[in-house]
């Protein structure tokens, strides 16, 4: 059996993709509050939501799935937002944003996953006051969203 090995001869071996999802709400985003560790002064950051596909996973099942056990709610996807890549190290990491939605009538329903400490709709203009992953605030810059 022949795999394909890529232009250069390499398999990607370090390469894996994540989708992040955005969800708006009129002028507002969604934003939540993830633990990410108690041995430091502040152990939570905000973010969207965010989940690695599977193996065999389709990248829209993905951020579905990830809406629906981050939040306990069902989302719907608008769009393909924006891509991204990045490198740590020898790993490489792929992206797509989707901008997604809720039903207003879901949002009563929210529940957050344990690793979640709360959630609140932001402005764009609040995301820096919120957002402290330089990756990602560079990633939305000049997005239209």
């Amino acid at each position: 059996m022949h795999e394909y090995a890529g232009r250069h001869g390499r398999r990607m071996e370090n390469t894996f993709l994540r989708v992040k999802g955005i969800i708006k709400k009129d002028d507002k985003y969604l934003l939540i509050k993830r633990w990410v560790d108690d041995r430091i002064p502040d152990p939570f950051v905000w973010e969207f939501i965010d989940a690695e596909v599977l193996h065999g996973e389709a990248p829209d099942d993905t951020v579905r799935r990830a809406i629906r056990e981050q939040l306990s709610v069902d989302g719907t996807i608008d769009k393909i937002e924006y891509t991204w890549s990045s490198m740590l190290g020898d790993t490489h990491c792929v992206g797509i944003a989707y901008l997604c939605s809720i039903k207003e009538e879901d949002e009563a329903n929210i529940v957050l996953s344990e690793e979640y400490g709360e959630w609140k709709w932001v402005s764009r203009d609040e995301f820096t006051l919120y957002i402290e992953n330089q990756y990602v605030l560079q990633d939305l810059e000049g997005k239209t969203l």
